[in-house]
């Protein structure tokens, strides 16, 4: 596996993926999220950020119904106990020291649904969130996934006619529905193993620390090559 930097700002025509092409796709497979077709599924983003947004809109490009959620509802958001009533998967991407807040007051709301943890703490401790999740509503799901390339990617996700790679972390019975939502989005799944949300968060440091030694993160992606 050979780490390949890109410092090109990717916004021609071949990087874009249409809305069309990630519906075609997400026909690779049809997986199931608590018993229905996840591409039917209604995703809750929380958090309406740069990454929230990103993810979201091209999700909803990709023709899946999605709802945002904010603690400030209007212009298009709705409050987070509605946005939660209302869907099966839930993409949390709000701030690092809001999770504890988000996880306790709304435990009962994340009972059963696919959480994907996209947020990142940069203190002393892990940067992902799983611990939260298993302390304050245990019988979530948690995926690690969409925290390890920034929204660039997500807004623009090919480089050089290629999908950027999506390294993630979840349960083996919930990867066919993580891959389907990374695809959607238009990257390339890389699952590293069950419960493995380090090394996901190491993928992360990394492109963490390039970007910002290029001094070009807006701009600076990269992407695993299997060659």
């Amino acid at each position: 596996m050979l780490l390949l930097p890109d410092h090109r700002h990717h916004r021609g025509p071949l990087s874009r993926v249409t809305g069309q092409e990630r519906r075609s796709a997400d026909r690779w497979c049809a997986p199931t999220v608590l018993g229905m077709d996840s591409s039917t599924a209604t995703i809750a983003v929380i958090g309406t950020g740069r990454v929230g947004t990103a993810v979201g809109t091209a999700l909803a490009a990709a023709g899946r119904r999605v709802v945002y959620g904010s603690r400030t509802p209007g212009d298009g958001r709705v409050g987070v106990a509605e946005a939660l009533a209302e869907s099966t998967v839930v993409l949390v991407a709000i701030p690092a020291e809001a999770v504890d807040g988000l996880a306790r007051e709304h435990a009962a709301a994340l009972d059963g649904k696919l959480v994907l943890d996209a947020t990142n703490g940069f203190g002393a401790g892990p940067a992902n969130a799983a611990a939260t999740f298993a302390e304050h509503a245990p019988t979530a799901r948690y995926a690690r996934a969409f925290n390890s390339l920034g929204a660039e990617a997500f807004a623009d996700p090919t480089f050089d006619g290629a999908p950027a790679d999506l390294f993630y972390s979840c349960a083996a019975a919930d990867r066919a529905a993580v891959e389907d939502l990374v695809v959607a989005v238009g990257l390339r799944p890389v699952f590293v193993g069950e419960g493995n949300h380090e090394v996901v968060d190491g993928v992360m440091r990394l492109w963490l620390t390039l970007a910002m030694g290029q001094g070009r993160g807006r701009e600076f992606a990269f992407r695993i090559v299997d060659r």
